[in-house]
């Protein structure tokens, strides 16, 4: 048996994009020869595994599996609403696969046979992450030759779709994503390089470890940095990136802070296309109200009833929290950004009073984001609860 393995998407990918293997034969038996691809979910995390699947070979010998249609799960991810912890590994969020090749054959006996390579080793898995493109960019990767896991993984780029540079409260949440596709554990140097108002510079890091195939939380925002918010001469400015032995590994990413005071604050996280969770800072008008919907039956009249009694009864009623909330004044870039928020299937609204998250959808994704012929900058948001609450 000649058999080889081809995985077009690197070793990472995102499960909402289109995930092939290829499979190479030069080794043609019998009647009815098929090509076997066999995929396992090694963390137990996917159903219905494993999943055996045959193909017929082309002329060159090649057979091609989309396999992303066994990869989906519905789950909530976990992360920290409230920072404190520099670095969290979130191993719920990722799905490692393994994957095994073999071939079939009817022999002269009129049996099947099967026959396995029995895999072995890291360069057959895949962590999967529930996630997506844009049909713009993965046509762009193809023009381009590349993927996205060469762009984001072996490039270096932070899981989020937040654009650099964007403005937070000195208070407000603030994240950043990794995920390593090396085999081993690494031990590297988280850094934050900071300006205050004066011109000032400094930086602050912090040795972490990365575990391979886990996706790691950072939580960024300046209390959890240890960041000066409260002097005179403040903090303005930071870049967070890692690096491996003195030599950077991940991006810089900038947080611009914002001093002003704003009457409204509105903190939401989205569950974004790369399966990592971003914080978006509104500071815009906020309105809330409890829109309710209720259904109705008919009581016959009795001759004892008193006045307290009534013939149209409410026989079930549901109802939802919901917000509208104004974005406040945002760049142009991170206007063009919410894109990736409305596209987001799964939002939670922070209660500041009690901390907790709230899970919400949002309702108007067909409104126009600004108008820059209005020079408008800014946009409201309809959020609705994420239950039907019936009592």
């Amino acid at each position: 048996m000649a058999l080889t393995i081809t995985i077009p998407g690197g070793a990472v990918q995102l499960q909402g994009t289109e995930m092939r293997v290829k499979i190479n034969t030069d080794n043609v038996q019998g009647d009815l020869y098929r090509v076997l691809l066999k995929i396992t979910s090694e963390d137990a995390k996917l159903d219905g595994m494993p999943q055996i699947l045959e193909n017929i070979p082309d002329a060159n010998g090649d057979a091609w599996f989309d396999i992303s249609g066994f990869l989906y799960r519905y789950f909530v991810p976990t992360f920290s609403a409230t920072g404190g912890v520099l670095a969290t590994e979130r191993a719920d969020i990722p799905a490692l696969i393994s994957l095994d090749i073999g071939e079939s054959y009817v022999d002269a006996n009129s049996v099947r046979q099967e026959n396995w390579a029995g895999l072995d080793g890291d360069q057959y898995q895949v962590n999967v992450l529930q996630g997506g493109l844009s049909e713009f960019e993965k046509n762009l990767y193809t023009e381009q030759a590349t993927n996205w896991y060469n762009q984001f993984i072996v490039g270096g780029k932070w899981l989020t779709a937040l654009p650099s540079g964007v403005k937070i409260a000195p208070t407000a949440a603030a994240k950043l994503w990794c995920i390593s596709a090396e085999a081993a554990a690494q031990n590297l140097t988280f850094k934050a390089d900071y300006t205050l108002l004066d011109g000032t510079t400094g930086t602050v890091s912090q040795a972490i470890t990365v575990n391979p195939g886990s996706i790691y939380e950072f939580n960024v925002d300046p209390a959890t940095l240890g960041l000066d918010v409260a002097s005179a001469n403040p903090v303005a400015s930071y870049q967070c990136y890692l690096e491996n032995t003195g030599v950077q590994v991940i991006e810089k990413f900038t947080f611009n802070l914002d001093y002003t005071y704003y009457e409204f604050n509105t903190q939401v996280f989205a569950f974004n296309r790369y399966s990592a969770i971003d914080p978006y800072w509104f500071t815009g008008k906020v309105k809330t109200n409890f829109p309710a919907e209720h259904t109705t039956a008919q009581r016959t009249a009795q001759k004892t009833d008193t006045t307290r009694q009534r013939t149209v009864v409410i026989s079930a009623k549901s109802g939802r929290r919901k917000w509208i909330v104004n974005t406040g004044h945002k760049s142009w870039e991170e206007i063009r950004d919410l894109e990736h928020l409305i596209m987001s299937r799964q939002l939670w609204i922070l209660d500041e009073t009690t901390g907790y998250v709230i899970p919400v959808n949002i309702e108007n994704s067909a409104e126009a984001l600004g108008a820059i012929d209005k020079n408008l900058h800014d946009f409201e948001l309809e959020l609705t609860e994420a239950h039907n609450n019936r009592y």
